[in-house]
């Protein structure tokens, strides 16, 4: 296609972002706000290379190449690339064409692209809602992003084409039987791996028996009191694996025991009595690097798994660990 023919999008970057790059503290790292001191990503298992057409986001520096198909990446994680259009500056047309770009990748593969293309995205507790009370924030926006929404976004858009759109997909990722409704969202992370069609529990059959897990009464405090205010509680047994092995996930990525993508939720024991089952949740990648939310940073941000373990992720006592499908 010629570039002045095309009145949606405009070529804008070709980017190879090869491992020594990142190493040496490329822009992937350089674009990391410090609040939780990132480093460079060391990635020895990233080669590819960026190649597209856009037309969002002010300030976009445009450039041109005859190649116009936007992508093609033998790992997603060049997509965490700042330097690069967000996933907030493309316009529905934009993302039509990445979905077909994506169409015959693999869901975890798909999952994790959108998911690198919220890096740097500015962080807001509780940015989706109904758009109507109690919670008038819309059902699907890009502009902002928490740590659930990381997870609903990039699992509702990697289903978007096939159910013919993104309201469709987002409501069966965060709602029950896809009914959009306040009472019927998926307000506890277990519940949503039991119930939506796009997320799976992987628990115990990645962890075996170095489980923990404990019965929970989702949406009942001690006192008797509901952490959110509608008429629904469930009992669910809870299965985490214990932090101290966190360490290995790396090695059970290369066992095939957990897949690329894979997203992780963080449990404190202390909050199980209380009728919640995880506190914070998010992707990893490879078992490998963490794609975070930070509230203390302000943005989503990348840093790497045993980095994490060792820092802000000492607070938490285990890992519910599930599957994009």
């Amino acid at each position: 296609m010629n570039p002045t023919q095309a009145p949606i999008w405009l070529l804008v970057a070709t980017v190879s972002l090869a491992a020594a790059s990142l190493v040496a503290g490329g822009s992937i790292a350089a674009a990391q706000p410090r609040a939780e001191s990132t480093v460079a990503i060391p990635s020895p298992h990233y080669s590819g290379t960026i190649e597209g057409t856009f037309s969002g986001g002010p300030g976009r520096k445009a450039a041109r190449r005859s190649t116009p198909s936007w992508l093609t990446v033998t790992h997603p994680i060049a997509l965490a690339d700042t330097t690069l259009p967000r996933l907030a500056d493309f316009n529905p047309a934009d993302r039509r064409q990445l979905a077909l770009a994506l169409k015959h990748k693999d869901i975890s593969t798909r999952v994790a692209c959108y998911a690198f293309l919220q890096v740097g995205t500015p962080y807001e507790l509780g940015p989706l809602g109904e758009g109507a009370p109690p919670d008038t924030q819309p059902v699907l926006q890009f502009k902002t992003t928490d740590c659930t929404t990381i997870n609903l976004v990039s699992a509702a858009l990697a289903h978007a084409d096939e159910l013919g759109g993104e309201q469709r997909a987002i409501a069966l990722a965060n709602y029950r039987g896809g009914v959009i409704s306040y009472a019927t969202r998926f307000h506890f992370t277990t519940d949503r791996l039991d119930s939506s069609p796009y997320f799976r529990d992987i628990t115990r059959r990645a962890g075996g028996n170095a489980c923990r897990h404990q019965v929970v009464t989702l949406n009942r405090r001690a006192d008797g009191s509901h952490w959110i205010p509608i008429d629904w509680t469930r009992e669910r047994e809870v299965f985490y694996v214990p932090r101290e092995r966190g360490a290995e996930f790396e090695h059970w990525f290369h066992e095939h025991r957990i897949p690329p993508a894979m997203g992780i939720a963080f449990v404190k024991a202390a909050k199980l009595t209380e009728g919640l089952d995880v506190v914070h949740e998010s992707m990893l990648w490879q078992g490998h690097t963490l794609l975070h939310a930070s509230s203390l940073s302000g943005r989503v941000i990348m840093l790497p798994w045993r980095q994490f373990l060792e820092e802000s992720g000492a607070q938490y006592d285990g890992f519910v660990l599930f599957e994009y499908r």
